[in-house]
């Protein structure tokens, strides 16, 4: 009779997805995995390539996650400042993987970066529907690069804050951005 695999592809990307959580991408060996797992890291090598194939797996599966839930989450019903609030919650909770992945960049950054955009850029058209297409990708850029700084700071301790807050500041610059940019659409 042929012997059960006990230790399958799904349970350790399972558990190289909570260390990552945990601990970001750079937490994520063979080692790690098996002494996790309780196992050796044998499995890991039959299961996948390499680090590097288990590791893309599970970015991918980030990734989705952030994309799918993280990112939807509801705070203020404003599709802008919900995905700001979001996004720095997900810093807050998980320090490790945000600076592995949105500070140090070593990991995926292509991957990460498009994302981002799209996600951002689909809550930016939702909140402004009438912006024309180059000030969308405009004020998409523009909110990144503000709340990433953000989260960056967050990430670093040099920065706490509460939900009114973050949204007063977001709805003072974005709303000060849109002006400038209707300002120069009229000249």
């Amino acid at each position: 009779m042929a012997r059960r695999k006990e230790i399958d592809r799904e349970k350790i990307l399972d558990i190289a997805y909570k260390l990552a959580l945990k601990d970001g991408l750079e937490s994520v060996t063979a080692r790690s995995i098996a002494k996790q797992g309780h196992f050796s890291t044998q499995p890991i090598y039959l299961e996948f390539r390499n680090m590097t194939s288990l590791r893309r797996e599970v970015l991918d599966r980030i990734t989705s996650n952030l994309q799918e839930k993280t990112l939807q989450k509801v705070y203020v019903s404003q599709p802008v400042y919900d995905l700001d609030l979001s996004y720095l919650n997900f810093a807050r909770h998980h320090r490790s993987l945000f600076s592995s992945l949105f500070v140090k960049g070593r990991f995926g950054d292509q991957l990460i970066k498009d994302c981002l955009i799209k996600v951002g850029k689909d809550k930016v058209k939702e909140q402004f529907p009438d912006l024309p297409e180059p000030d969308l990708d405009c004020l998409t850029r523009f909110n990144w690069i503000l709340v990433n700084g953000m989260a960056v700071m967050l990430v670093d301790g040099l920065l706490e804050y509460d939900q009114d807050s973050i949204v007063n500041l977001l709805d003072q610059h974005l709303n000060q951005y849109l002006k400038q940019l209707q300002d120069k659409a009229s000249e």
